[in-house]
């Protein structure tokens, strides 16, 4: 499936949503809890999207030893909801360098119907990778000790990663982009409104434009973070470029797999002129 098929069969509806997770990464639910909460909820599409195994350990991520079950189970569910709502087979794959990312042939020789890729990993001035997602407090503690409290120096790093993940390709759709932001702009909430910054943001749809690519409005923090990613002031800059955008819950848990999704829709439709 590529960015055509992909809006070709979300052009008439928007009860889709590219991006899940269930017990085979960090979600909190079963694969076929989460499908049946889908369904229930009306959604005609449902991707199932679980993290990438890595090339090093980590909580969150699958691991590869589980790719054949986690296929198994998804081709079952594809078959359980035929005629009702498609089932597409997906990972979340994590970009780390040139030797690691949604382009290498493994990921690509996989039997998934799409692939979303996104950053949630950025290497420190020694070049040890950690993770910038999560909780605040974590990452407080790994810029204080792992980044010598350089908050710009991380931002660039993941803007950086990124632009290499966009120009290395092998993806369909662009996961939450400035993800960064959810802890960044809480350790500086100027850091948003800074030149630079914003430099960055044109770049990476520039890229995300040029590579063809459909770019993630990510709903999943606006319950408790009051916030997408992208940022709601990025949008007008999407539409402008004319880069396809798709809405997706990133949902962990059963009841929030329209979380968010219905407010960023109305937005969509009523603000970006």
């Amino acid at each position: 499936m590529n960015t055509f098929d992909i809006l070709n069969l979300i052009k008439n509806t928007d009860r889709y949503n590219f991006h899940s997770h269930s017990q085979f990464c960090d979600g909190r639910a079963p694969i076929d809890v989460m499908a049946n909460a889908a369904h229930e909820a009306g959604f005609e599409i449902w991707g199932i999207s679980p993290h990438s195994p890595l090339n090093q350990p980590e909580p969150c991520n699958m691991i590869k030893e589980d790719m054949d079950e986690y296929l198994a189970e998804a081709s079952k569910l594809k078959e359980l909801y035929d005629g009702k709502m498609a089932v597409l087979t997906s990972l979340e794959i994590d970009y780390m360098s040139p030797d690691f990312g949604p382009h290498i042939d493994y990921f690509q020789n996989l039997p998934l119907d799409y692939r979303l890729a996104s950053v949630h990993f950025v290497p420190n001035q020694d070049g040890v990778w950690l993770d910038c997602d999560g909780k605040f407090e974590r990452f407080a503690r790994f810029l204080k000790d792992g980044y010598n409290g350089d908050l710009r120096y991380v931002a660039e790093k993941y803007f950086e990663q990124v632009l290499m993940m966009l120009e290395h390709g092998g993806f369909e759709i662009l996961g939450h982009f400035d993800k960064i932001a959810g802890n960044a702009a809480i350790a500086d909430p100027e850091i948003e409104n800074q030149p630079w910054y914003e430099a960055y943001i044109d770049d990476i749809i520039s890229h995300a434009k040029s590579a063809g690519v459909i770019v993630e409005v990510n709903t999943k923090s606006l319950a408790d973070k009051n916030r997408f990613f992208p940022a709601l002031k990025w949008w007008q800059k999407l539409h402008d470029a004319d880069v396809p955008i798709v809405v997706n819950s990133d949902a962990h848990h059963p009841d929030l797999v329209n979380a968010g999704r219905d407010e960023a829709l109305e937005i969509l439709k009523s603000c970006i002129k």
